[in-house]
C-alpha cells in the first residue's frame, strides 16, 4: 500500500470526532423532534393565530335526577329522559387537537369571533344561564297545559340577547335590555317586535320603547320609566326594501302553575333542553311510562304553544347520547339527517317540530302519552304538518324524512 493511500485513511482520533458529530447532528435532530411533538400536543392552537373554538360530545344527564316538584302527587318512572351537552374547547385548545378535529366529523371547528360573536365570555354565560332558566319555566308551562290547566302566562316584554355590530340597535340598546313597545304598539313575543319592524321600510324611523336591567335579565319593577329611542332602520341583510334593527330577543314568560317546579342543571346552560324537560315534567306528573321504559335522548327548544325549536351541534349532541346507550333519540328537522348519520344504528332517530310530536313519536315505542289524554278527556295530540312544500321556508320532518329515503 502507498504511502498516498495511507495518507487518505482516517486516524482513529478522527474516526471517532466524526462519529462524535455524527451522534451529536442525531441528538440534536431527536431533540428538535421531541420539542415539535411537545410544541403541537401542547401549545395552544391561538399561539400560531388560529382563532377558534372546538364543539365535541359532552355528556347526556338524566332530566328527571334535576326537577323536583312540590304540590302535586308525583310518580318516577321506569323509562329515562336525557338532555344533551356540548363541550366548548376554547383557550385550552391545542395545535393537535385543532389537526385532529379538523378531519373528526364528530367534532366542530367554529370561529371565535362568530361563535362568541361580540359577547365576552361573562355576557355568554349570563345569557345562557337566562335562556335556560327561561327553557325551564317554559316546559313547565307546556306539559302543565298538556295536562289540561288553563293558563295564561304574563308577559313583561322581550330581552335582548343579541345585537348585530354597526346595526340601528347597536347605538342605544345593551344586552339585558327589556323591549316593551314599538311605535307604541305593546311588544309580548319576537314576532311582535319582527313583524313591526319587518312592516318598515330602510330608512324609515321607529320608536322603540324599553327598560335598562344592566344585563342582569331581571324584571324591571313596573315604576321604571320606559325610555323611548327613535332610530332610522338599515336595510335588512337578505330581504330587499325591509327594515332591519338588528336584534335577536328572547320573551320572558311568568306563569302561574299550580305546583312548585324546580330545576338544577348546575353549570349547564342555554337553551336546548327544553324540550326534555317538558318531556320529564310530563312523566313525572302522571303514572305509567310516556317512554314506554326505554332511555330517550332529546334536543330541541321549547315555546309556550309546544313549537320545537332547532339548536345546532347535532352531531356532538348524537355521539354523547350514542355514548350513554340511548334507545331512542327525538330531533328537531334541521338535525334529523345529522343524528340519522351518526347513530350508526346504535340507536333509533325520530323526528320532531312539536311537544305533541315527540308524544306521537314515543307512543309509537309503547309510551302512554296518548293515553294520558284520553283518560283526562282532553284533544288526542295530532301530528304537526305533514305537507312537503319546500317553497314555503319552512322545514318539515315530512320533508327531511322524504328527502332521507331518496338519497
Amino acid at each position: 500500500m502507498t504511502d498516498q493511500h495511507l495518507a487518505q485513511k482516517p486516524t482513529e482520533n478522527e474516526q471517532r470526532k466524526q462519529m462524535k458529530k455524527s451522534e451529536k447532528l442525531f441528538l440534536a435532530l431527536l431533540l428538535l423532534a421531541i420539542a415539535a411533538v411537545l410544541f403541537i400536543r401542547f401549545v395552544p392552537v391561538s399561539f400560531v393565530g388560529v382563532n377558534v373554538v372546538a364543539l365535541s360530545p359532552g355528556s347526556a344527564p338524566t332530566t328527571i335526577e334535576k326537577i323536583n316538584i312540590e304540590g302535586t302527587d308525583t310518580y318516577a318512572p321506569e323509562g329515562e329522559i336525557k338532555f344533551t351537552t356540548v363541550s366548548i374547547e376554547s383557550d385550552s385548545l391545542t395545535i393537535w387537537e385543532w389537526f385532529r378535529a379538523r378531519n373528526d366529523e364528530i367534532r366542530e371547528l367554529r370561529d371565535r369571533e362568530d361563535f362568541y360573536g361580540d359577547k365576552s365570555k361573562a355576557e355568554t354565560r349570563t345569557i345562557n344561564n337566562f335562556m335556560m332558566q327561561q327553557s325551564q319555566d317554559t316546559a313547565s308551562l307546556v306539559a302543565a297545559k298538556y295536562l289540561g290547566y288553563e293558563i295564561i302566562p304574563e308577559v313583561a316584554g322581550a330581552y335582548v340577547v343579541e345585537i348585530v355590530s354597526n346595526s340601528p340597535a347597536d347605538i342605544f340598546l345593551q344586552l339585558g335590555d327589556l323591549i316593551v313597545e314599538v311605535d307604541g304598539i305593546k311588544v309580548e313575543s319576537p314576532k311582535d317586535l319582527g313583524d313591526a319592524i319587518k312592516s318598515k321600510e330602510p330608512g324609515e324611523t321607529v320608536s322603540i320603547g324599553y327598560k335598562r336591567s344592566e344585563g342582569t335579565f331581571e324584571t324591571p319593577s313596573s315604576d321604571e320609566l320606559v325610555k323611548i329611542q327613535e332610530i332610522s332602520l338599515t336595510t335588512h341583510p337578505t330581504l330587499d326594501n325591509t327594515g332591519f334593527l338588528g336584534v335577536v330577543i328572547q320573551t320572558p314568560l311568568v306563569a302561574d302553575i299550580p305546583f312548585d317546579i324546580s330545576i338544577d342543571v348546575g353549570r349547564v346552560g342555554g337553551p336546548s333542553a327544553g324540550l326534555a324537560f317538558s318531556l320529564t315534567i310530563l312523566d313525572f306528573l302522571t303514572k305509567g311510562e310516556l317512554t314506554g321504559g326505554l332511555s330517550v335522548a332529546t334536543t330541541g327548544t321549547i315555546d309556550q304553544y309546544g313549537n320545537v325549536g332547532s339548536v345546532g351541534a347535532y352531531a356532538q349532541k348524537a355521539e354523547a347520547a350514542a355514548r350513554s346507550g340511548i334507545d331512542v333519540f327525538l330531533v328537531p328537522p334541521a338535525g334529523f339527517r345529522t343524528v340519522e348519520r351518526i347513530s350508526a344504528g346504535r340507536f333509533a332517530v325520530r323526528c320532531v317540530s312539536t311537544f305533541n310530536d315527540a308524544i306521537i313519536e314515543l307512543s309509537n315505542f309503547g309510551g302512554n302519552g296518548i293515553q294520558i289524554a284520553n283518560e283526562r278527556g282532553l284533544p288526542i295530540p295530532k301530528k304537526s304538518n305533514s305537507e312537503i312544500d319546500t317553497n314555503d321556508g319552512y322545514l318539515s320532518c315530512a320533508e327531511v324524512i322524504s328527502e332521507n329515503k331518496n338519497n
